[in-house]
């Protein structure tokens, strides 16, 4: 959250400055053309400050997720279940699939994301704030009012994105497909 807040202020800043600098610039460079000597400093100026300007405009913010994903990278599969709130139907039948079957989830390093338009969001048991969870639903995408089920494997790479309802053993079968969960698979018969 300290991170969330501090990348949040950094941006609003270092945009502001951007801002600043670039409006002043052409004021000075306005200026400076009454004198061609005074011309030179303030189109460099001018110049590296759009530059700058449109590196941070053509930055894309849906990219930046509050919560830094790649600490699951390599060591856990993640289960998106998006939805409008928790009450929905399709999540509901997929969180009891989930429940019943909490050691295959396990046995297949899965984390499970619940993020909500309405309500507490979740990752596995740990609440999640409302901009993180925002940010997950911009990140991928997703619609208001809309169930959706991605998988992201270990890779980081996302392996499914389906709206609507998904079974669990679908979920399960696309995971034991994958080379890395049969290579693991393997190691644990040994």
């Amino acid at each position: 959250m300290f991170n969330v807040i501090w990348a949040n202020k950094l941006y609003k800043i270092s945009h502001r400055l951007i801002v600043y600098y670039t409006m002043s610039s052409i004021l000075k460079f306005a200026n400076g053309l009454k004198s061609m000597k005074k011309c030179l400093p303030y189109v460099q100026t001018l110049i590296i400050s759009m530059i700058v300007a449109t590196a941070v405009f053509v930055y894309d913010r849906k990219d930046a997720l509050p919560m830094d994903l790649s600490e699951f990278q390599w060591k856990n599969r993640l289960l998106f279940l998006i939805a409008p709130d928790s009450n929905h139907p399709e999540f509901k039948k997929l969180q009891h699939d989930i429940a019943r079957q909490p050691d295959e989830v396990k046995d297949r390093d899965l984390v499970i994301f619940e993020i909500f338009e309405q309500g507490e969001s979740r990752i596995n048991t740990a609440t999640v704030d409302r901009q993180t969870a925002d940010s997950f639903r911009d990140r991928f995408g997703i619609a208001k009012n809309e169930f959706t089920l991605i998988l992201v494997g270990k890779d980081g790479g996302v392996k499914l994105k389906r709206k609507g309802y998904v079974s669990l053993a679908t979920v399960f079968e696309l995971i034991d497909s994958m080379p890395m969960r049969q290579n693991e698979m393997r190691q644990r018969k040994q």
